[in-house]
């Protein structure tokens, strides 16, 4: 099942699906983030983040949405969507049962006497 979601400020409020959030967007939103923000001070980039990561997805749902539409969510809803928008199309890294794992190289340990 997909879930699909709903903002106001999105499409007019017509449901969507997210789409995947990829290392290009991450990259995209850091770069946005630096460049607009050039005043924000170090201990708010990370919050500040936060609306660039959402801003990237939601920006290519509808053209309209704008970074303030963002800010003025609730916090808890910026949280939620934050971590639906970061975690869209992840799927995993599994190991396979009975897949040996590289045996780790035995490293003596000096004792600081000579021989």
């Amino acid at each position: 099942m997909v879930k699909k979601y709903s903002l106001k400020f999105v499409n007019n409020g017509k449901p969507f699906v997210m789409p995947k959030w990829t290392v290009g967007k991450h990259r995209a939103a850091i770069a946005q983030m630096n460049a607009e923000g050039k005043d924000i001070p170090e201990e708010i980039k990370n919050d500040e983040f936060n609306y660039y990561v959402i801003y990237q997805t939601l920006k290519q749902i509808d053209s309209n949405v704008s970074i303030d539409d963002i800010r003025e969510l609730h916090p808890e809803d910026l949280i939620l969507l934050f971590n639906d928008v970061y975690n869209a199309g992840k799927e995993g890294i599994y190991f396979q049962e009975g897949q040996e794992k590289k045996p780790r190289k035995k490293i003596e340990k000096s004792t600081g006497k000579k021989k």
